[in-house]
């Protein structure tokens, strides 16, 4: 390793001795080089005054590990103004791996330090890489060689790593004694819901804990499920539960330890109470990780994230271990019904922005724990919320409501069946863990389908084998930078799902929260779906919360907009499907419907922009700000503008010769160049041997001919577009047509400039003109009589 200078010496230092050559043995705490600095001090003179004086102090350097001198970065006499590297050494024990405080291959004290200590030896192994033990800490890379052993070992039986969490993600658990009173009566409603629940009680645990028993009830399909998914994954353990409780949930669904073995991380080891780490289990990169979770806010939204729908089997029970995490709110209870008030989500400590850290900074953060402080507040607020459970038998209370109901229908109907069973508190029609074992499946075939294209790109494809090219085996030196990732795989795949959606939110968020860093925002982000504040062109679909609300109002005017309730949204996510939005339209009033259709009927309110206001009429949707308008904003031109237009475009057409003259180009119609014959429909002469005329007798230029006789023809050719013409009208555009016969009869002597361009037919020039002219006038068929 390279000793450096600590900051903390008398700099600057001047080296005056080395006292060990290359190949030398050090000792911690022994010298290795002299040298001096130069500081000011108080002195006395003698004759009782005090005076300052430069002193010089010599000094040795002492060296704060054991090992072998092999390279001086130094000299003798050098003068050092600030830290830097001063000798190489070689360590024969690099402490990379820590138990409490001591290495765990020589026994030495990493705890211990001394006035050149700048960084203490317990900070070379800081990474945790046991579940289960906090003291065992290793180095980076330690680390890295182990997870890379892990890794091929995985790649090897083709697996990847799954995260799993507990609590209402694959059991759902109580404290409510209620639960072991009705497992007993077997009159009771909900005593056949809980035949599969399990019980165990926690001896060891915290003190408001302690004694009181958990009632535990897998959710429907575990067995099977863990089964399958273990044949394609690792599987591990992080939950926010105790270790105790943690290690009784492992013994009831994997009483054999074949599934999860020792794996599991509760929060007694993850070093924060608050927030979930992929870095505690894999410090060096998480390309094979896959996390299901029923909460996306305490992993802040992982890309590796699966989240899976909350098991809420115990009705309004909850997770009884996450007292102490931010507060979340279940969107899909209420929004879904547009009678009831809106639904709030909580923004949560989603919202803060990530910032890209180290994972050795991330793992040292963690390893310090908690303010012990507010893990103390934590503990008693988890401890309260399991006496309340206790005390205040949240179970029994809901059914005594629902008995109260049966109660009151039974005398408001006095030939009911008395035999007729009561309704029962607790029902189980969950069907999850068979959706969310075909999304492991999916990731899990997507992510060696494309190592296998890697890995057979690697070793030479299919040429390779053809040519007769012998190549390694699968199995052997595999090359670890070919291995995918997951956290670019599952988005992809999320993508392909709702990608294209444009959405807006309309009485699902509290009012003023950040819409884009909402739980549901972000939820929705990671299948590629747009969140968007305000209704326009672009918006594919309205969540709403609740029915009348100016956003459902608004999207009413947009046929294209699909106004669905929040469960279409949820229902989406959760199955990782794109689902039919018929069944999840929400039914808009038939008032606001009646005004969208006749907003989009009216032209006049097209004309004035009235279906762009909003519902007290103000012109603020971003449609009407797009177009640069206001309230106030003329549509259209009127006669001068016409006009103007019409003089720009004579300007703009006659520019094509420079030289030429206002009065050349728009002169006499006797002194524009001779007109080509019409022949027939395909726009050639009648006689195509005349010669050309001399420049001299023709006035203007050839683009200035071609405008002339253009507009010669225009009254015709504007008549005739006429949709209804009278008798008067018809008997016009007869004689236009045989004055213009007249005039193509002149040119029979001769070509004019156009004959250069036989390709080019005066109709073709017309027909341009005549859409220039249509484009500016905005649709009319008059074209102003002013050309």
């Amino acid at each position: 390793m390279l000793l450096r200078l600590p900051p903390s010496l008398h700099y600057p230092i001047t080296i005056t001795s080395l006292l060990k050559k290359p190949g030398d043995e050090v000792k911690r705490d022994e010298a290795l080089f002299w040298y001096v600095y130069y500081s000011e001090v108080e002195e006395g003179d003698g004759v009782g005054n005090i005076i300052k004086v430069q002193r010089k102090f010599p000094t040795r350097f002492e060296s704060p590990v054991d090992g072998e001198v092999q390279e001086w970065k130094i000299s003798k006499g050098d003068v050092i103004d600030e830290p830097v590297d001063v000798v190489e050494i070689y360590e024969p024990c690099a402490h990379e791996v820590q138990f409490g405080g001591m290495c765990a291959e020589c026994g030495k004290d990493m705890t211990e330090a001394s006035y050149n200590t700048e960084i203490m030896d317990s900070f070379r192994a800081p990474i945790q890489m046991s579940h289960d033990n906090t003291t065992l800490t290793v180095s980076e890379k330690e680390a890295t060689r182990v997870e890379e052993d892990a890794k091929r070992r995985l790649l090897a039986s083709r697996r990847l790593s799954l995260v799993v969490d507990l609590d209402q993600t694959i059991i759902h658990a109580t404290v409510d004694p209620t639960v072991g009173e009705w497992k007993e009566d077997k009159d009771n409603p909900n005593y056949e819901a809980l035949r599969g629940v399990r019980q165990f009680r926690l001896i060891d645990d915290g003190p408001g804990m302690r004694g009181c028993w958990y009632y535990i009830k897998l959710r429907p399909g575990l067995e099977d499920f863990l089964q399958n998914v273990a044949e394609l994954y690792e599987l591990h353990i992080y939950t926010m539960g105790t270790r105790a409780y943690a290690q009784n949930i492992a013994d009831i669904i994997d009483p054999t330890r074949k599934l999860f073995g020792d794996r599991i991380l509760s929060r007694d080891e993850s070093g924060s109470l608050t927030a979930k780490n992929l870095q505690r289990l894999f410090p060096v990169d998480t390309k094979m990780v896959v996390i299901i979770d029923d909460r996306g806010d305490v992993w802040r939204w992982n890309p590796n994230l699966i989240k899976v729908s909350p098991y809420d089997f115990f009705v309004g029970i909850g997770d009884i271990n996450s007292s102490f995490l931010p507060k979340k709110q279940d969107i899909g209870a209420t929004a879904v019904k547009p009678a009831k008030p809106e639904t709030k989500e909580h923004a949560n400590g989603s919202a803060e922005k990530t910032t890209d850290v180290s994972a050795l900074e991330q793992l040292v953060t963690m390893g310090g724990g908690d303010n012990p402080r507010l893990l103390q507040e934590q503990t008693n607020a988890q401890e309260e919320t399991i006496l309340h459970q206790v005390e205040d038998r949240p179970l029994l209370q809901k059914q005594k409501e629902l008995d109260a109901e049966d109660d009151a229908s039974a005398e408001s109907t006095p030939n009911i069946d008395e035999s007729q069973p009561r309704h029962h508190l607790l029902e189980d029609h969950d069907r999850e863990l068979f959706q969310l074992q075909e999304r492991l499946e999916q990731v899990h075939l997507q992510f060696f389908d494309e190592y296998d294209k890697k890995r057979s790109s690697a070793l030479g494809g299919r040429v390779a084998a053809l040519r007769g090219e012998k190549t390694p085996l699968k199995d052997k030196d595999v090359d670890l930078k070919l291995v995918p990732d997951v956290k670019d795989i599952m988005p992809r795949i999320k993508a392909q799902i709702l990608g294209g959606v444009v959405m807006v939110f309309s009485g699902v968020l509290p009012l003023g929260s950040d819409t884009q860093n909402a739980d549901i925002s972000l939820w929705a982000k990671t299948f590629g779906i747009v969140i968007s504040s305000r209704i326009n062109s672009r918006t594919t679909h309205l969540v709403a919360g609740r029915n009348r609300t100016a956003k459902v109002r608004e999207a009413t005017r947009y046929p294209n907009v699909k106004i669905v309730t929040t469960q279409w949204l949820l229902d989406c996510l959760t199955s990782w499907k794109r689902l039919d939005e018929e069944p999840y339209l929400l039914p808009v009033h038939p008032d606001d419907r009646e005004l969208a259709e006749s907003s989009w009927l009216s032209s006049s309110d097209e004309a004035t922009g009235s279906f762009w206001t909003d519902d007290e009429g103000n012109p603020e949707s971003e449609l009407f700000k797009d177009t640069g308008l206001d309230e106030t904003s003329h549509i259209g031109y009127d006669e001068d503008e016409q006009a103007a237009i019409h003089d720009e475009l004579k300007e703009f057409l006659g520019s094509d010769d420079e030289s030429e003259s206002d009065s050349e180009a728009w002169g006499d119609e006797g002194s524009v160049g001779k007109k080509r014959k019409r022949g027939d429909g395909d726009g050639a002469t009648d006689d195509e041997s005349g010669e050309d005329e001399d420049d001299s007798d023709q006035q203007g230029s050839k683009l200035s001919q071609r405008i002339k006789r253009s507009y010669k023809r225009s009254t015709g050719l504007r008549e005739v577009a006429s949709v209804a013409p009278t008798d008067s009208d018809e008997s016009r555009m007869t004689l236009q047509a045989d004055e213009e016969e007249q005039d193509i009869d002149k040119a029979d002597t001769t070509q004019d400039q156009d004959d250069a361009h036989p390709d080019y037919d005066e109709d073709d020039l017309e027909r341009e003109m005549l859409a220039a002219f249509e484009d500016d006038d905005d649709g009319e068929d008059v074209v102003d009589e002013s050309l």
